[in-house]
């Protein structure tokens, strides 16, 4: 169904408003009060009546026009163009629906126009809006999996909020474990009553004895009523057989005047089928006539009837050359194609030549050029190793000229330390002093040691008077100097350790008079004497020395520069040795690129960069030769191909003896010829056919007749009869007969089987009375009897009312079955309630099983689609947990995923279940702004979806965002003034 015009008489804002030219896809823009929902609403309105005011839905009723309503032109499959009018009458508006052939009708007709469909299912599966989707977010967990599942098997979850309220409902009255529903409060509250009950029996003695009483009696009445029901059974049928007694009579003496008549034979229905068989003799008699005349007058028509023997005799070539013709035609369109496609590759043809700067004979040589992927290949690698190597040799040149650059700098940087350089003798005279000052600070240290020495030794000297022992300390002690002289580079100091401990070695050895010690004082003396003199005449000179750490670090510096530029020459010595060998490829490449383009007979103007272009260039003019070679070709068999039909339809003229013309004329004279000659053909069949239908007919009614009298003769034979007197008169012997048969059979039915045995069993009348008698006696002695029992039984039961009444047990056991009864019927509720949702749930199940996963899958499908592939597949397990699976095999739940891919797949179920409902109910899909969460990818695929959803079925979009239309073409929007809409048409921009 496709809605093809709107016309709103007044709805809302909207008066006298056309809007026509409906497409399969048509995209409302308009923005806010422009009136959208206005129209939205009109579209459900006409369709399926106006909201009454007792209804939450707004009626939409004008306040600038008294005219209510408008008209809905549709276009269905089954009643073609139909036109919808409802207008204001009662509570939904008074709806006329007109087809194309002009019938009319009412709000049937619109049912069946809709194919059943109705407001609640328009709403929950072909129309959704921002609202709907906003419903996501507002639920959480598995809410979200439910609302999803709803979605893609109703379209709503009316089902499941009604299955939530329900269980609701019942764990209200009653829950297994429960304290608080009423169910369990009311049971516990029996169980107390009964415990309190039974208490209360217990306690009353009396009360027991004489209920055991009363139930004996009931027992024993009971029993005294079945017997005399027995009785009473058996005094009723005695009653009946005396009454039947007369008729049972008169059936004996009706059965013996049968028996004495005998049967009597006659044809059932004898006289009614003989005066059947005499009129139809006499009607058979006129038709067999009347055949006769019209076989004499169609022999005569048939004479003048004569088929033209020639077309039978041609016409398998007449019926070839006509089944050929549009061949022919055909030939000739494909003739004329062919000719323009000839003239149009000629044209591309020479336009590539010209590019290329190719002749009109090398352009045709194109076809036997190497342009194979291989060829291509090699071109491609010999252009791209070029332009590498010019890239590769512009990066080699730009570092050759930084290091020389930095060469350049290096050198003048050298050349001004250069200039503040002192000479080599200059400087070893500065190094000099730097040596002698460094012998200043070492003549210094050894003086000190030297004075440090000569006071031990005094001190040795002063002890030469001592035991040998104090020798050997003396020994251990120059040693320990000694290590530490060693220890610490103070070499000067090692020497004259190791010569005391040689003096200590022989002053040991020695005599213990003399002392060792006294010539090496004196020496030690000197010696000190001498170094001081040296260091009091020493000169110091600052100056020399600043000079000479100014030029050492001067030198360190013009070391360091002189290593970098030897340094940046050796790089700038293998980058030129490597644009050497660069040059020497690019020539080679050259080279082979230059043998390249005389290979593909191309001049020596076009760059490396362009031989791509052109070998395209190339491929596409070969294929064009290549394909105008066989155009050509298909043209030159075509046309041979006509010749040859030309020659055919001429020599077929010739055996015709015909002169009509070689063209379309010629064959529509032969077609009307042969029209001609087929119908008076067929004609002359059908007369020769009815001819012979009528000599069967001639025959058939000859064999009526003859039948008819064998029937005459063997129906007189049934009743014995010569002639039709004979027969009559026999038919009035058997009514007799047959009169007595029915009065036998009338007794039958008013004496039953089992009267007629019980009556024949009885000898006469008198019997039935006594036995009746004695009948009524028996009961009369067990009424008396049963009178006894009622009077005791009614003693005893004033007695237990009167133990029941007096006191707290009647009250009780009056509020035990008031509380019984009030918990059956709250149990009945819950039963009800049960039986309901466990339907529902089964009404679910089956949903799930049959449509859902038809649905599933084509909103696989569509979400795979919208998503550009990142979510693949979608899955409802056992527990009712709704996941989609990513890309990469992740599966996510339906609240895990963003509120936009969810919305995403919401549409996507509903668009499955739409066209799920497709065949059954095609209705347009109608959206209000579903698409405002979605990204600028995820909205151009639903664009695209929606344009492939209006393939089968029309897609209605109203929205209010501008940066949606440019998704659409422009002659699938129509735009809304937000002015009011007063007399507007609008059509198709």
């Amino acid at each position: 169904m496709k809605i093809l015009e709107i016309h709103i008489y007044g709805f809302g804002k909207l008066v006298d408003f056309h809007l026509t030219d409906l497409g399969a896809l048509q995209v409302i823009y308009g923005e806010n009060e422009a009136g959208k929902s206005t129209l939205m609403a009109f579209i459900q309105a006409v369709l399926f009546g106006f909201p009454s005011r007792q209804q939450a839905g707004h009626r939409y009723e004008p306040k600038t026009s008294v005219a209510y309503g408008g008209q809905l032109v549709l276009e269905t499959e089954k009643g073609g163009i139909v036109t919808v009018e409802r207008v204001r009458g009662k509570a939904a508006g008074e709806v006329t629906v007109t087809f194309a052939n002009g019938k009319a009708g009412g709000e049937e007709a619109l049912a069946d126009v809709l194919n059943g469909l109705n407001k609640p299912m328009f709403q929950s599966i072909y129309s959704f809006n921002l609202l709907g989707l906003q419903e996501i977010r507002k639920l959480k967990g598995d809410d979200i999996s439910r609302y999803l599942f709803a979605a893609g098997t109703v379209g709503t979850d009316a089902l499941l909020s009604a299955e939530q309220e329900l269980q609701k409902e019942m764990d209200a009255l009653f829950k297994p474990n429960g304290r608080k529903p009423v169910l369990n409060a009311m049971l516990h509250d029996l169980r107390a009553r009964e415990k309190e009950l039974n208490g209360l029996k217990a306690q009353n003695g009396r009360y027991g004895e004489l209920k055991v009483r009363q139930m004996d009696l009931q027992e024993k009445r009971k029993k005294i009523e079945t017997e005399l029901e027995e009785l009473r059974r058996s005094l009723q049928q005695n009653e009946h057989l005396l009454k039947m007694w007369p008729h049972y009579v008169e059936r004996k003496q009706t059965a013996r005047k049968l028996a004495e008549m005998g049967p009597v034979r006659f044809p059932a229905d004898g006289i009614r089928r003989l005066d059947q068989l005499m009129h139809e003799r006499r009607a058979s008699a006129g038709r067999l006539s009347a055949v006769q005349q019209q076989k004499k007058e169609l022999i005569q028509k048939l004479e003048g009837i004569r088929p033209n023997p020639l077309f039978d005799e041609y016409g398998v070539q007449i019926q070839q050359l006509l089944d050929d013709w549009p061949q022919f035609r055909q030939w000739q369109g494909e003739t004329e194609r062919l000719e323009y496609e000839r003239e149009s590759l000629d044209g591309q043809i020479t336009h590539l030549a010209a590019m290329l700067n190719l002749t009109e004979e090398e352009a045709a040589e194109t076809p036997e050029l190497d342009l194979s992927m291989a060829a291509k290949e090699k071109l491609r690698s010999l252009v791209q190793a070029y332009e590498t190597g010019s890239t590769s040799r512009q990066a080699y040149l730009s570092q050759l000229n930084e290091l020389e650059e930095s060469i350049k700098s290096v050198e003048q940087q050298c050349a001004r330390l250069e200039k503040d350089l002192v000479s080599e003798e200059a400087f070893r005279a500065l190094a000099e002093k730097r040596q002698q000052q460094g012998k200043k600070a070492g003549l210094e240290a050894d003086l000190e040691r030297d004075r440090m020495q000569l006071r031990r030794l005094k001190q040795l000297a002063g002890a030469t008077g001592k035991p040998p022992f104090l020798v050997f300390i003396m020994a251990v002690l120059f040693l320990f100097a000694g290590v530490w002289s060693l220890v610490s580079g103070q070499y000067a100091f090692l020497a004259v350790s190791i010569l005391a401990l040689i003096f200590s070695g022989f002053y040991a050895a020695g005599s213990r008079n003399r002392n060792p010690f006294k010539k090496e004082i004196l020496e030690m003396e000197r010696e000190i004497e001498e170094k001081e003199k040296v260091l009091q005449n020493w000169k110091e000179d600052g100056a020399s020395l600043i000079e000479y750490e100014q030029q050492k670090q001067l030198r360190e510096n013009w070391k360091q520069l002189i290593l970098q530029l030897e340094k940046d020459e050796q790089r700038a010595r293998h980058i030129r040795n490597r644009l050497n060998h660069m040059e020497t490829e690019n020539r080679r490449l050259l080279e082979e690129i230059d043998a390249f383009k005389q290979t593909l007979k191309l001049n020596d103007r076009f760059q490396p960069g362009q031989l791509m272009d052109a070998f395209g260039l190339l491929s596409d003019l070969s294929q064009k030769v290549v394909q105008r070679a066989r155009v050509e070709e298909k043209l030159e068999r075509l046309k041979s191909l006509q010749s040859g039909f030309a020659r055919w339809m001429e020599k077929l003229w010739s055996l015709l003896q015909a002169g009509w013309p070689l063209t379309q004329e010629g064959i529509l004279e032969l077609k009307k010829a042969l029209s001609e000659h087929q119908e008076n053909k067929i004609l002359y069949q059908e007369w020769k056919k009815k001819l012979t239908e009528m000599e069967e007919q001639e025959q058939l009614f000859e064999m009526e007749t003859a039948s008819i009298d064998k029937e005459m003769k063997k129906l007189f034979s049934l009743a014995d009869a010569a002639d039709e007197e004979a027969f009559r008169n026999a038919s009035l012997l058997h009514e007799t007969y047959e009169s007595l048969r029915s009065k036998l059979a009338l007794m039958d039915l008013q004496l039953k089987a089992e009267d007629l045995e019980m009556l024949d069993a009885v000898k006469d009348e008198a019997t039935l009375k006594q036995k009746h008698f004695h009948l009524e006696e028996k009961i009369s002695e067990m009424e008396k009897a049963l009178d006894g029992i009622s009077k005791e039984s009614a003693e005893i039961g004033f007695e237990i009312k009167r133990l029941e009444e007096g006191g707290t047990f009647t009250e009780k056991l009056h509020q035990y079955y008031s509380a019984l009864s009030d918990f059956r019927e709250e149990a009945e509720e819950w039963a009800r309630l049960s039986v309901a949702k466990s339907l529902l749930a089964k009404m679910m199940e089956r949903l799930r099983e049959t449509r859902f996963p038809q649905v599933l899958k084509k909103a696989e499908s569509y979400m795979n689609y919208l998503t550009d592939g990142a979510y693949r597949s979608l899955h409802l397990m056992e527990d009712g947990q709704f996941y989609v699976k990513r890309r990469d095999g992740m599966l996510f739940s339906a609240n895990e995923l963003s509120q936009a891919t969810a919305e995403q797949l919401y549409i996507a179920l509903r668009f499955s279940l739409a066209e799920a409902l497709g065949q059954e109910f095609p209705s347009p899909i109608v959206i209000d702004d579903g698409f405002v969460n979605f990204d600028y990818n995820r909205t151009e695929k639903m664009a695209r979806l929606l344009k492939k959803l209006s393939e089968t079925r029309q897609v209605l979009l109203f929205t209010c965002q501008k940066h949606m239309l440019h998704f659409f073409e422009n002659g699938q929007v129509k735009k809304l003034e937000s002015s009011p809409s007063v007399g507007k048409h609008y059509s198709l921009e």
